[in-house]
C-alpha cells in the first residue's frame, strides 16, 4: 500500500509499505477515503518537534471506511467513519473527566518524539489503536468533505471560540487568517460577534472575505481597533497563527478584563510574556488544541443543523501520488484546505 511519510527536512514521499494489521481486539485498520493536510502536519518537517522519527506516516485528520475490525470493536467491515486526531485510553482521570486531550497515554496520528510514535492516515489504510474509542460512526448526511473537519480542525476551532466566551455584539479579532482562524471567525460571527480577520498575507485576507469575513492586514489592526472600542480595546483576541509575535499582539489589542484564547501550537519554553500588562488590565489568557473525542457528535450536530459549513475552505485535492505537490502549495500558503483523495 501507499503510505505519505516525513523522509528527512522538508522532504515528503509517497512510499510502498507493507499494509497495517490488527495487533489488539481494540484495533481496526480503515480504507481512508478522504485525509486533509493541516499546518500541524507541516512542524515536524519544519525541525519543531523534537525526537521526531523520520519515516513517521503523516496525517491526523482522516475519514473513510472499516477494513478490518477487533472483536473489541462495535464497527462493521464497511461501516464509514471519522478518526479523532488523538488516541486516548478512556480509563484514566482525564478522559474519566471528558479532557481526552490530556489523556495520560495520549498519542497524535502522524506524529513520533513527542507523543508515542504513531502512524498516521494520509495512507491507502491505516491501523487505529483503541478504535472502540477512538473512531465515530459517520450519519448518512455528512459527506467526506464535512467530515474530514470533525477528526481534528473544527473541534479545535470550537473549544477556542468557546474558552473565549464569545458572546452577541462582542468585538473579536482573529490573528491568522489560516484554516483554524477562518473556522474561528466563522464561528465567533455565527455567534453574533464583530469579527474582524487579521493576516499579513493578502491571498488568505482575500479567502476570508470570499468566506463573509472582514480581513485585514496587520498594519491596519489598530485602526480598525480605534474604529470599533473608541481606542479601548476588543473584547476577545483569539491567536491562530502560532507565531510569538501574534501571541503578544493578541495581548496589547485586548481591554482591561479582556480574554485571549490560543489556538496557535507554541513550543517556545523561553518565549517572555508580559506578565505586568496582563495583571495590569486583568486579562485572561486560555489555550485550546480541540477534544475531537469528546466533542465530535456535538460538532458533527453543528454542521448538520447549518449553523457552521466547513466544506469552503477546501480549495485544493490532490491524489495521493500527488502528495509532495499538495505539502508544497500548502505550506506555500498557495491553498487555505487540501485534501488528499486515496
Amino acid at each position: 500500500m501507499r503510505v505519505v511519510r516525513a523522509a528527512g527536512p522538508d522532504i515528503v514521499e509517497v512510499a510502498e509499505v507493507t499494509s497495517p494489521a490488527l495487533k489488539s481486539p481494540t484495533d481496526a485498520v480503515v480504507s481512508v477515503t478522504a485525509s486533509a493536510i493541516c499546518g500541524a502536519d507541516l512542524l515536524p518537517l519544519s525541525g519543531h518537534v523534537p525526537g521526531f522519527e523520520w519515516g513517521t506516516v503523516l496525517g491526523h485528520e482522516f475519514v473513510g471506511t472499516v477494513a478490518e475490525a477487533g472483536a473489541d470493536v462495535p464497527f462493521a467491515v464497511g461501516s464509514r467513519v471519522v478518526c479523532s486526531s488523538t488516541v486516548s485510553c478512556g480509563t484514566c482521570w482525564y478522559c474519566r473527566h471528558a479532557m481526552s486531550s490530556q489523556c495520560e497515554q495520549m498519542a497524535l496520528f502522524g506524529f513520533s518524539g513527542v507523543y508515542p510514535r504513531l502512524d498516521g492516515g494520509q495512507a491507502d489504510l491505516v491501523r487505529v489503536p483503541h478504535a472502540d474509542r477512538v473512531l465515530w460512526p459517520l450519519p448518512e448526511a455528512l459527506d467526506d468533505d464535512a467530515a474530514v473537519f470533525i477528526a481534528d480542525i473544527l473541534p479545535t476551532a470550537v473549544r477556542t471560540v468557546e474558552r473565549a466566551e464569545v458572546a452577541e455584539g462582542d468585538s473579536v479579532v482573529v490573528l491568522g487568517a489560516g484554516p483554524v482562524g477562518l473556522l474561528e471567525g466563522l464561528l465567533a460571527d455565527a455567534s453574533g460577534a464583530h469579527v474582524v480577520m487579521v493576516d499579513p498575507e493578502r491571498r488568505r485576507r482575500v479567502e476570508g472575505e470570499r468566506l463573509g469575513l472582514r480581513a485585514v492586514g496587520t498594519d491596519e489592526v489598530l485602526g480598525v481597533i480605534e474604529e470599533m472600542t473608541t481606542g479601548r480595546g476588543v473584547d476577545v483576541a483569539i491567536e491562530a497563527s502560532g507565531h510569538p509575535d501574534a501571541l503578544a499582539s493578541a495581548l496589547a489589542i485586548v481591554r482591561g478584563r479582556g480574554m485571549v484564547s490560543v489556538s496557535g501550537a507554541h513550543f517556545d519554553p523561553d518565549r517572555p510574556v508580559d506578565v505586568g500588562r496582563m495583571f495590569a488590565k486583568e486579562l485572561s489568557l486560555r489555550f485550546a488544541m480541540g477534544s475531537p473525542t469528546d466533542d465530535r457528535a456535538r460538532v458533527a450536530e453543528m454542521v448538520l443543523s447549518g449553523r457552521i459549513d466547513p466544506r469552503p475552505l477546501i480549495t485544493h485535492r490532490f491524489p495521493l501520488d500527488a502528495a509532495a505537490e499538495a505539502y508544497r502549495i500548502f505550506r506555500a500558503h498557495e491553498a487555505t484546505k487540501v485534501v488528499l483523495q486515496p
